[in-house]
């Protein structure tokens, strides 16, 4: 055994002293080259000659750095095969050593990713994204970390003697190496393609967990790095699931707590608060996120909620939570994550602010995986897209929610504990650890998730909800499914619960509407005439008089506040009282045709200033509320313009029964196809 280990270091050191002779003799060679290009040149070479020559020059692979171990000893915290070639596998001389492409050298701990702009993108040697833009002596060492020692042998540096200096490398060769790797790979870009820490779902539909130091996998446990084209970088750990799922069922111990809150539903609102933790959980691999929304006054237990969310999420590093948060703060915290998102005490803010309004924005962005885009120092901008599940906790939600936002909207309502309830008690231990428990089970059962989701939504759609409000519940529902049951639920049980999610959801989507309805109630609030003889008149009552409805105010059907109480209207004067509403409503842009239930409204296009002033800082200004009026259930366009108090314009007419509140027993209100187009009516008179 001596005798090999000694014949080994002697046929080390001896092919490390001829290496070493034909480095001394390359660069003598290179030495007496440049001698002979000189006086080429002091006899007329051109100097583009000469640096086209010095350019093509071929140089031999440096030797390895001296005293290194022998063959088969690696050395202390190095990595055998990965990035530093073996004594046998030196170049021939005179040549220069094969670089694979888009590699720094073969098996570089180090990994091109690609270029954009200025930067060079890598994986560090811990698997980190990197972008470079100088590509500096301590950037490079940075980027290998302990595996400087592999530059130094690919890419030595010599003294004057050609001898190679110990620990050092060529920062100008190196450089260069780099920078053409990252070329080979092509352009790069982040945005999208580089996923951090959360789950996710590969092209193939399997879940994909990011742990941080490794991903979680349907094909086991991997290191950071490339799936299917996309980039997941090593990133500080986040809480793990838990190894195994464990006897107990530990969704039922979790809903159990969840029922000591008092809730608007009982029984079933706690359900979709485990769904909502199951949807936080596997965010990224989802869809479709739902927005959640918390809310009751104080002391209902909204905060403690929020501490045993922090905890089942195992602590600040799986959940981002505040109380004090802004846009970029949370699109900063996120990064690339997928890591679900908490906000407490989300209340209205003041009048001009958009602090609150912009975050709930981004939750909107996240419900489906969209981009945030905002400016940038460098005027170049900055985006990327968020796959994160929100859920926001306060004592009032923000009025200034449109349609658009409230119908990716699951609110949970809490009401007041009973004064003999104890307090929650969550030790963190205990929770942090069924957290983790409560993941596995998920991560095992993701196989199922396509068909159980399925499943309930067609269940809901069936109980009455479908569309946006379909998905949030059908995502939050089979989510508590799948954390409570591994089997798929039998028929009963999904029409059962679909029932009750349904009787509960009715009240939250009659009152989302749509832009058209919101429309037509803006309009309809405005006051019109503002003060007529001390009585203050809205559009909606003007309308109901131009059209002679019953339900007119009766002092201003008879023009006469005074006297108007307990008089007897006669058609006459319901018909004059019409006309004159209908020409102080043709100065705004509007005119009722018809009477009765079968009355229509006629709504402008053209921005005449009456309507102008009408729709002032709304959503609908700027003649913007004639795309709404269009959408409204049975709205039929005009082929030709109208005139109204001497202004023509094409517009729309609205049946008065699609106006809320306008005739009694009125029915639902649904989007409207594409409206057609009538002929000019032949009753019009000029108003």
């Amino acid at each position: 055994m001596a005798e090999g280990t000694a014949s080994g270091v002697s046929d080390f050191n001896a092919e490390m002293e001829r290496r070493k002779a034909a480095a001394l003799e390359d660069l003598a060679s290179r030495k007496r080259r440049l001698v002979e290009e000189g006086k080429a040149l002091s006899r007329g070479a051109s100097l583009e000659d000469l640096a086209r020559e010095l350019e093509e020059a071929p140089f031999a692979a440096g030797p390895d750095a001296g005293g290194e171990p022998p063959p088969g000893d690696p050395g202390p915290g190095d990595d055998p095969g990965r990035g530093e070639p073996s004594g046998s596998s030196a170049p021939p001389r005179g040549r220069k050593p094969a670089r694979p492409k888009g590699e720094i050298w073969e098996h570089c701990p180090v990994r091109p990713l690609g270029v954009n702009g200025d930067f060079s993108y890598y994986l560090d040697r811990h698997g980190q994204l990197r972008a470079v833009k100088k590509h500096e002596a301590q950037t490079i060492m940075h980027l290998f970390g302990d595996k400087i020692r592999g530059l130094c042998i690919n890419f030595p540096q010599f003294d004057r003697e050609g001898n190679r200096k110990q620990g050092r490398f060529d920062q100008t060769s190196a450089s260069m190496a780099m920078i053409e790797a990252c070329s080979e790979k092509g352009l790069f870009n982040p945005d999208g393609a580089v996923r951090g820490v959360g789950a996710w779902k590969d092209d193939d539909g399997k879940l994909v967990y990011h742990c941080g130091q490794h991903l979680l996998t349907a094909d086991g446990r991997k290191e950071p790095g490339d799936i299917q084209g996309k980039i997941y970088p090593a990133y500080p750990p986040i809480p793990e699931p838990a190894p195994e799922p464990g006897r107990d069922n530990v969704a039922e111990k979790v809903l159990d707590t969840l029922e000591t809150w008092r809730w608007e539903h009982q029984g079933t609102t706690s359900m979709i608060a485990l769904g909502m933790i199951g949807v936080q959980m596997l965010c990224g691999a989802l869809d479709w996120r739902p927005v959640y929304w918390l809310t009751g006054d104080k002391a209902y237990g909204k905060s403690a909620f929020q501490d045993m969310l922090k905890l089942l999420h195992g602590g600040e590093k799986g959940l981002i939570q505040s109380n004090d948060p802004t846009k970029s703060g949370i699109t900063s915290r996120l990064g690339h994550s997928s890591l679900p998102v908490a906000i407490d005490e989300l209340e209205p803010g003041e009048e001009g602010s958009s602090k609150e309004r912009d975050i709930i924005v981004l939750a909107r962005v996240a419900a489906s995986g969209g981009q945030w885009l905002r400016g940038s120092a460098d005027q170049k901008g900055a985006s990327g897209n968020v796959y994160s599940a929100f859920l926001f906790s306060s004592i009032l939600i923000p009025g200034s929610m449109g349609p658009q936002d409230r119908s990716r909207l699951i609110t949970l309502h809490l009401r007041p504990l009973d004064p003999s309830t104890p307090k929650l008690s969550l030790d963190p231990r205990t929770w942090r650890a069924r957290g983790a428990v409560l993941k596995r089970l998920l991560i095992d059962r993701w196989p199922s998730w396509p068909e159980r989701l399925e499943l309930w939504r067609k269940a809901l759609a069936e109980a009455g909800l479908s569309g946006r409000n379909g998905d949030n519940y059908a995502t939050t529902m089979a989510m508590a499914d799948m954390a409570l049951h591994a089997d798929m639920p039998s028929a009963e049980y999904l029409s059962g619960w679909a029932r009750k999610v349904a009787s509960c959801a009715v009240h939250e989507t009659e009152e989302i509407g749509s832009d058209a309805e919101s429309m037509l109630m803006h309009l309809m609030g405005q006051p019109f005439d503002v003060f007529r003889r001390g009585e203050m008149w809205t559009i909606a009552q003007w309308v109901m008089v131009a059209a002679a409805l019953p339900s007119a105010p009766p002092a201003l059907v008879a023009n006469d506040v005074s006297g108007a109480e307990g008089m007897s209207i006669d058609d006459q004067t319901r018909t004059a009282a019409a006309k004159r509403a209908n020409e102080k409503l043709a100065k705004v842009g509007m005119r009722v045709k018809g009477s009765g239930d079968s009355a229509m409204l006629f709504i402008a296009n053209a921005p005449i200033p009456g309507l102008l002033k009408l729709f002032e800082n709304s959503t609908w200004a700027k003649g913007v509320w004639a795309q709404s009026s269009r959408r409204i259930v049975g709205a039929e366009a005009v082929d030709q313009p109208l005139s109204l108090a001497g202004i023509r314009s094409r517009g729309v007419y609205v049946p008065l029964k699609q106006i809320s509140g306008m005739l009694p027993h009125q029915p639902s209100q649904a989007r409207a196809p594409e409206p057609a187009a009538v002929p000019m009516p032949d009753d019009w008179e000029e108003m």
